[in-house]
Order: structure tokens, then sequence, then C-alpha cells
């Protein structure tokens, strides 16, 4: 099955940029730099190397809708296994945010980095999307 890249975070200097100044900048936000400074040279360099692994989530989408107060993107995802998760809806253009339909099969690429110690009272880790491609053929679930 062919899939389209709907997202991948190396074109995505804004949101480094963001990360990176959160990082930097503040104790509140940001992300432990365990693995190198997010998204820079070092940082892909442990990803390539295996230092920080890089995960697969395959699945199907079941839900596409706007989460937290109705002003935030996600989709929704069910593994093969049955297991479901959500995810923002990450897209490099209004163009490819409609790739998200239920019925697709989706993949996503990312890795588990640490919150800053005083970053918030949520949990511990975060999954860090690197990559999203979502397939061109969709069944409705």
């Amino acid at each position: 099955m062919t899939h389209t890249v709907t997202y991948r975070l190396l074109d995505d200097a804004t949101k480094i940029r963001q990360v990176q100044e959160a990082t930097l900048n503040t104790e509140e936000f940001g992300l432990q730099p365990t693995h190198g400074l997010h998204g820079t040279p070092e940082w892909w360099g442990n990803i390539a190397s295996g230092v920080l692994p890089m995960h697969t989530l395959k699945g199907m989408i079941i839900k596409v809708y706007m989460g937290s107060m109705g002003d935030w993107p996600e989709f929704r995802v069910r593994e093969e296994d049955g297991t479901e998760s959500s995810w923002t809806r990450e897209a490099q253009s209004r163009e490819l945010d409609a790739a998200y339909q239920i019925g697709c099969s989706v993949e996503v690429d990312y890795v588990v980095e640490r919150f800053k110690a005083k970053s918030w009272s949520g949990p511990e880790e975060t999954k860090s999307v690197v990559e999203i491609r979502v397939g061109s053929a969709c069944n409705e679930a």
C-alpha cells in the first residue's frame, strides 16, 4: 500500500525552534536534552545510531476530531492487537491534513523523550513524533 508523508519533523523548523527555546530558556517547559538538544544534528545522529530508539506505531485511523477544548486536531488509531491511542494530527499543509480519514492505515514514527523535571505535573515522558504516513486507499471502519 502506498502511504503519503503528512508530517516530517525534519521539515518543521518552527516546531524544532519552539522546543529548543523552551528547553534552553525555561524551567517549566521543554525536554531533557539527554540525547542532544531536540532537532539538532547530535539528536538526529543518536536516532540514526539507535542510541535514541525510533518506534513505529502501525494501525488504522478510527476517529478524526478536534480534541482538548475543540481546538486541537487529533486522530485516534487502532493497532492490530486492538490497542488504541490518540495523536496530534500533524500535517505540513492543509492539503496533507485532508489525508487523515477514518479507515486509512497510518504509521507514526516517534521517539520517547523525558520532560524537564519541573515542566509539569503530568507524565514524565512524551512521544515525540518524527514522521507520520497515511495510507492512500482507505476503507470505512
